[in-house]
C-alpha cells in the first residue's frame, strides 16, 4: 500500500485526549503538516515519492511523484481510477484521516510524473467515506 500511519495519527491522540474546539484541530493540523514537510521528499514506495504537502482552506495537499510513468494511451486513466480507489481505500480505514475529514477538511493527493506532467489528482471529502 502506498500510504501508512505516519506522524498524522497522533492528530487522533491528540484529539481525543484533549477536549478541542474546531480552530484548535486546524491549528494542530497546520503544525503537524509543517512538521512533516520538514521530512520531505520521502519514498513511499519504489515508484512513489512525496514532494510536498500543505495545509490551506481546510486542505492537506499532497504532491506526489509517480516515477515510470510514460503517458502511454490510457495509462493517465488507469491511474486516475486506480489511485482513487487505493486512496479511498486506504484513507477511509485509517482514524487520524477519518478525524480530519469530520473536522470539515479535505485531503487532496495530486500525482505528477517525474518530468511534471499532471498524472491523477484525488481529492477526499467530509462524507466521503461511507461505513
Amino acid at each position: 500500500s502506498c500510504f501508512r500511519h505516519g506522524p498524522l495519527a497522533f492528530i487522533a491522540a491528540m484529539i481525543f485526549t484533549t477536549p478541542l474546539y474546531a480552530e484548535d484541530a486546524e491549528k494542530i493540523l497546520a503544525e503537524v503538516v509543517n512538521q512533516q514537510q520538514q521530512q520531505l521528499p520521502i519514498m513511499l514506495d519504489l515508484a512513489t515519492r512525496i514532494d510536498n504537502i500543505t495545509y490551506a482552506d481546510r486542505t492537506v495537499h499532497y504532491k506526489l511523484t509517480l516515477s515510470g510513468y510514460e503517458g502511454r494511451p490510457g495509462e493517465q486513466a488507469y491511474y486516475q481510477s486506480y489511485l482513487a480507489q487505493q486512496i479511498n481505500k486506504s484513507l477511509c480505514s485509517q482514524t487520524a484521516y477519518l478525524l480530519i475529514l469530520a473536522l470539515g477538511n479535505k485531503i487532496t493527493y495530486q500525482y505528477n510524473s517525474a518530468d511534471l506532467k499532471n498524472i491523477a489528482e484525488v481529492t477526499l471529502a467530509p462524507g466521503d467515506c461511507k461505513s
